[in-house]
């Protein structure tokens, strides 16, 4: 599973986390990056239980504008 922090406008940011299978996943409405960051550390501690890896995907991912997508679909936390 590869995620990405992903910064808003308004100054808050998200955590965008894609399978291999291509599904994507993400919470929205971090206030400061230290509180994604911690998101992803969690996250993390999840998938190596579950025997798998997270990676950092540094660059977009091809054919998807992840700002946009987060701005079109409600997020499933906020």
């Amino acid at each position: 599973m590869t995620y990405s922090i992903v910064d808003h406008p308004d100054g808050r940011f998200a955590v965008v986390a894609a399978s291999a299978a291509g599904s994507v996943h993400w919470r929205c409405g971090f206030l400061t990056l230290a509180e994604a960051e911690q998101c992803v550390e969690d996250l993390r501690a999840m998938m190596v239980a579950c025997g798998a890896v997270l990676v950092r995907w540094e660059a977009e991912r091809p054919d998807t504008d992840l700002r946009a997508m987060l701005r079109a679909l409600r997020p499933p936390f906020q």
